[in-house]
């Protein structure tokens, strides 16, 4: 394992002077590529604003793990904001089968994360897994330049009233993972790279502030879900991103994978994720379509892309998502 320790004021740049030395990686322009022999990928470092500092990982194949020790300090004034998408990898040829699907959800750390740095953190990134993650440490006082009028006393207001837990953490959703592709896929290359960072990270931490409430209101009505309950919607959810581009695979074959009854699923999911369960596969389903068109991909193209045999219903499906026919957002004048 290659293991990285920082201080409550020690950049992020400390990571990567650590890992270069450990694992022979060449570093250029503040980015660290791993070499074949370690890896895939690389990692990344920026100060976008004061008082924040990001770290980007996207690596795959690594041959050993990756930790990162964040520790305890009584001199801490910031939050640590986790987001992390990391899966087994897929093979690019055929679909992976049931059994396959699910060893990949069961083994997925995939979560996003409000931590306070005092209490310190330690985050590892596990070998031959895709990883794509961002770990963004902003000051107390600083979150108001990621977040328009919002007030940093809430999250700790919230965190003290937790049982004294330190860390608040749940499953990642498909908004978060289709960001960290787009942003992983673009950051290195991208000719303003601090001003792209900081618009990204600040669409990350407004939906986690989203969801941080979200989950907040829950538990203070009694509604909130135990770990198992969580573990087993984060199943469902994966599997329904997973295969967008087939049929949605229904509430009993959904009921099946997480173990829940059909009735208890579609309560629960709702609940957590705020929408049903055909809700959010078409929402992931329609928001990959609008990449692609952002991309310029000819409207019939993207409708076989993502699933549709006729076009005209991927057409009705996108106007009702969005408002807007397909080929107006691909040609709005």
């Amino acid at each position: 394992m290659s293991y990285v320790s920082l201080e409550n004021a020690e950049p992020f740049l400390k990571c990567m002077e650590v890992l270069a030395e450990d694992k022979s990686c060449i570093v250029t322009d503040s980015v660290l590529y791993f070499s074949g022999k370690t890896g895939k990928g690389f990692i990344t470092v920026a100060g976008v604003a004061a008082g924040i500092e990001v770290l980007a990982v996207n690596a795959s194949m690594l041959t050993e793990d990756i930790a990162i020790e964040f520790l305890p300090s009584v001199d801490a004034s910031s939050y640590l904001l986790t987001f992390d998408d990391i899966e087994l990898p897929i093979p690019a040829d055929h679909e992976l089968s049931l059994p396959h699907v699910l060893l990949a959800i069961d083994r997925s750390p995939s979560s996003v994360s409000i931590t306070d740095a005092g209490q310190g953190k330690r985050i590892v990134y596990p070998k031959e897994k895709m990883i794509r993650a961002l770990v963004v440490r902003v000051q107390k006082t600083s979150l108001g330049r990621l977040i328009q009028d919002f007030d940093a006393g809430t999250i700790q207001s919230i965190l003290q009233s937790t049982d004294g837990a330190a860390t608040l953490s749940w499953p990642i959703t498909f908004k978060y993972r289709l960001l960290l592709n787009d942003f992983m896929n673009e950051i290195v290359q991208h000719p303003f790279r601090e001003l792209f960072t900081l618009r990204n990270v600040s669409i990350l931490v407004e939906y986690l502030l989203q969801q941080f409430f979200v989950m907040d209101k829950l538990s203070r009505e009694g509604n909130s879900l135990s770990i198992q309950d969580t573990h087993s919607l984060s199943k469902v959810e994966q599997h329904l991103c997973l295969h967008y581009k087939t049929e949605f695979p229904g509430v009993e074959k959904l009921s099946r994978i997480s173990a829940m009854s059909p009735t208890s699923l579609k309560t629960k999911f709702k609940k957590y994720y705020g929408e049903t369960l055909f809700g959010y596969y078409q929402k992931n389903k329609l928001e990959h379509a609008r990449k692609l068109l952002d991309n310029k991909v000819p409207v019939k193209v993207v409708a076989t892309e993502i699933g549709y045999s006729n076009p005209s219903h991927f057409t009705l499906a996108f106007k009702k998502e969005y408002g807007f026919s397909p080929w107006h957002y691909l040609n709005p004048h």
